[in-house]
């Protein structure tokens, strides 16, 4: 289900609200890397290059052979699984409305919308 635009602009409030008091515990939130699928195939093609190695070198009774194998394929399991780090959802695009302003309007709404529920509810 999709957001309305008042829910969207809420949560990206609360968002900034968080990465403003407490910039660990957002960063926790965030993905951490991304996914490449072009590194994935080419770590798996060298994993594979270092197998074949391997086996051939089990073949052929020479040890250093199979040594070099592992190492090729380590090599690519290594290139596979590590990569260029970024998050995807870290907004470094979205411009930033000053830290005193934006606090001070969200937390103004926030007690606005307390006090009209309190008074619909009659209390």
């Amino acid at each position: 289900m999709a957001l309305s635009e008042y829910e969207q602009k809420m949560l990206e409030q609360l968002e900034a609200q968080l990465r403003d008091e407490d910039p660990k515990l957002a960063e926790s939130f965030q993905p951490v890397r991304q996914v490449s699928l072009k590194r994935i195939v080419v770590g798996i093609f060298i994993v594979v290059a270092g197998l074949g190695l391997l086996v051939a070198a089990v073949a052929t009774e020479m040890s250093w052979i199979g040594i070099i194998g592992f190492v090729v394929m380590l090599g690519g399991a290594m290139y596979m699984l590590s990569g260029p780090i970024g998050s995807l959802g870290s907004g470094a695009g979205r411009p930033r409305q000053p830290q005193g302003s934006a606090k001070e309007s969200f937390m103004s709404k926030q007690e606005e919308l307390w006090e009209r529920r309190r008074d619909k509810d009659g209390r």
